[in-house]
């Protein structure tokens, strides 16, 4: 990705430093990381390149990010990134963060 500065608000607690050019397209979930099929809008990320600012929506997976997505999303990422073996890499810890989120969700849907 381009050595980008960002914004600091941001929805979900994303980096959006961290985010592909398919999550910023709405393509892929911007939490899994999953090809979307069926989306909800999550808020807005700002990056700023220079003196050019844009604002990209993002999109996650609906109804939610699955526990299955998730856990896939964060080792797949992690199985080829130098930086999560060192514990430095932000988007790992994203996507590990993501995981828990998705459990909660998962439990808050079956008690309801």
């Amino acid at each position: 990705m381009a050595d980008t500065h960002h914004i600091p608000e941001s929805p979900a607690g994303i980096d959006p430093a961290t985010l592909t050019h398919e999550q910023l397209h709405g393509w892929r979930c911007a939490l899994c990381g999953t090809l979307l099929t069926g989306d909800r809008p999550l808020g807005t990320v700002t990056l700023s390149q220079g003196p050019t600012l844009t604002t990209y929506p993002l999109w996650a997976c609906d109804p939610n990010c699955t526990t299955e997505n998730a856990w896939r999303a964060a080792l797949t990422h992690a199985a080829g990134c130098e930086a999560c073996r060192t514990g430095e890499c932000a988007t790992g810890q994203r996507l590990l963060d993501a995981y828990p989120t998705a459990i909660r969700q998962e439990h808050a849907e079956g008690a309801g």
